[in-house]
């Protein structure tokens, strides 16, 4: 068994807080902070994704579409769709993005 601590996780090479948690050939997990007002622009992976909020609330954008995220909310997102995330609440939002490889 291996485990890893938020404390001792390699940060993600990217401009926001966020620190790989696990990574092997098919699974990469992703543990992400918004700031309130912090925003991931849309882009495109060639990968699918499943996001769980675990903290705070978050707007999910899929192309046109916006859907809003509460505590324990997962969704699933394709490969190739736009996606960018909004924290337009007061306090700090986690999600831990799974990335399926």
């Amino acid at each position: 068994m291996k485990t890893i601590s938020l404390s001792l996780a390699p940060k993600v090479p990217f401009d926001i807080e966020g620190y790989i948690m696990h990574s092997s050939n098919s699974l990469e997990v992703i543990h992400l902070c918004l700031q309130p007002g912090q925003k991931i622009t849309p882009h495109a992976n060639p990968f699918n994704v499943v996001v769980c909020l675990v903290e705070g609330e978050v707007t999910l954008h899929i192309g046109e579409m916006e859907s809003k995220l509460i505590l324990w909310d997962v969704a699933e997102i394709e490969k190739g769709l736009m996606r960018g995330f909004s924290n337009l609440g007061s306090s700090v939002a986690r999600l831990l993005i799974l990335k399926k490889l």
